[in-house]
């Protein structure tokens, strides 16, 4: 049986993304946008990493992922989702590189 772990960090939320980890699933609740990951070595081992500040992204697949996380926290503005809805999304693996 698989597990899930929530996170409500922002950043880390979209470090886990940069390094590839499949956001599995996002509900906004209170106000504050919950994030869910399967709760699996590779997820724990990133999130040991990005706690310690022993954590590498390249930059620009970091703002990226920003980018990204920040269009799924304020869709909820343009939609009409309620509170505690879970929201499923599609993810694109890679960096736009100019």
């Amino acid at each position: 049986m698989q597990t899930f772990q929530e996170i409500t960090d922002f950043y880390l939320c979209a470090y886990l993304v940069a390094e590839g980890i499949k956001l599995q699933s996002h509900k906004r609740t209170n106000g504050s946008t919950i994030f869910t990951f399967l709760n699996e070595d590779r997820t724990n081992d990133a999130i040991e990493s990005y706690y310690s500040m022993a954590a590498t992204i390249e930059p620009m697949t970091y703002g990226n992922a920003i980018k990204s996380i920040k269009t799924i926290v304020h869709s909820y503005d343009k939609t009409t989702s309620r509170s505690g809805d879970i929201n499923y999304v599609k993810q694109y693996k890679g960096s736009a590189r100019v």
